[in-house]
């Protein structure tokens, strides 16, 4: 039985495109609610502009209001070094950055080329290496891109190289706009891993074409552990026309328990959560577990059909 590491982003992913400010409390709450599943890892916020992203201009106070779990890392995205300055002022585990593998999306995204992202990352690196907080450089679009289509293997490899370059420990590949299928995902880590031996890779699926957990399964083929999850399926990109949530936490746990995978996280709490979730954000979210229940559920057979069974 393998172990398999789930990090949360849904206070963070999911939050930050909701048209109505979510109250700080409430983001605390969820977060609390999340850490006592046991999720290994639970993207916060993110410490951006409040101008650019006004639903997380609570950054500070989120942080510093949570109840920490011991054995849970709690982390939160930083667009430079004076996000990743405030981040770790306010006491993350570790800092994760963002560009995408393609030009177009990265200008839609931060108005900004890949090339001028990765120079702002080297001041991010910096910042990190001085106070000994390890980094996640995720790539946007890097299993295609809205706008371009299919990005070249060979443009993301060069990525990847950088962020090594500047001492960035983990990697995580996007499939931004869920427009990835399990063959390319397995050819896309297939190609990665034996360059990049000493790095741990992650997957960020969104479920835009309900491919996000055979996608997860094709990477864990490929010896990836490390994924990305919404609670009740929470997200989407606004620089990313169509696309949808990420995968659905809960479900991506259930699928997992069911084919004998260990996540350390308690699966009816998780649930529980995504339910408050629900009515927090005061709309129907998109898990299908947190309706249909577990597998293991079991329904009151038909008094016609029970009397039919006692008559055998």
């Amino acid at each position: 039985m393998s172990k398999v590491s789930i990090c949360e982003v849904g206070t963070r992913d999911g939050f930050q495109i909701e048209a109505e400010f979510i109250p700080t409390e409430y983001k605390i709450e969820v977060v609390n609610r999340l850490s006592e599943t046991g999720v290994p890892e639970i993207e916060v916020t993110s410490f951006v502009h409040p101008k650019a992203i006004p639903q997380l201009r609570d950054a500070e106070e989120v942080m510093s209001k949570i109840v920490r779990r011991p054995g849970t890392v709690y982390s939160a995205l930083v667009p430079n070094d004076k996000g990743a300055k405030r981040a770790i002022d306010a006491g993350v585990d570790r800092l994760h950055t963002v560009l995408s593998a393609s030009n177009s999306h990265n200008l839609a995204n931060v108005n900004m080329t890949v090339a001028e992202s990765l120079e702002k990352l080297q001041a991010v690196a910096q910042v990190a290496h001085e106070a000994n907080i390890p980094m996640h450089g995720g790539i946007s679009t890097a299993l295609g891109c809205p706008f371009e289509g299919e990005v070249p293997l060979s443009q993301v490899e060069s990525i990847v190289a950088r962020l090594v370059d500047m001492g960035f420990e983990a990697v995580g590949i996007a499939d931004t706009t869920g427009m990835a299928n399990p063959a390319q995902v397995k050819r896309t880590f297939e190609y990665l891993i034996p360059k990049f031996p000493n790095i741990d890779f992650s997957l960020h699926t969104h479920n835009t074409r309900a491919m996000a957990i055979p996608n997860i399964l094709a990477a864990m083929d490929c010896g990836v552990m490390d994924f990305d999850a919404s609670v009740g399926g929470l997200g989407g990109c606004p620089y990313a026309p169509g696309a949808t949530g990420n995968v659905c936490s809960e479900d991506l746990v259930h699928c997992l328990h069911e084919m004998g995978h260990e996540t350390g996280i308690d699966l009816d709490a998780l649930i529980g959560t995504s339910k408050r979730v629900e009515e927090i954000v005061g709309y129907t979210l998109p898990g299908q577990v947190m309706k249909a229940g577990k597998s293991e559920r079991r329904y009151q057979v038909p008094h016609h059909v029970a009397d039919r069974l006692a008559a055998m």
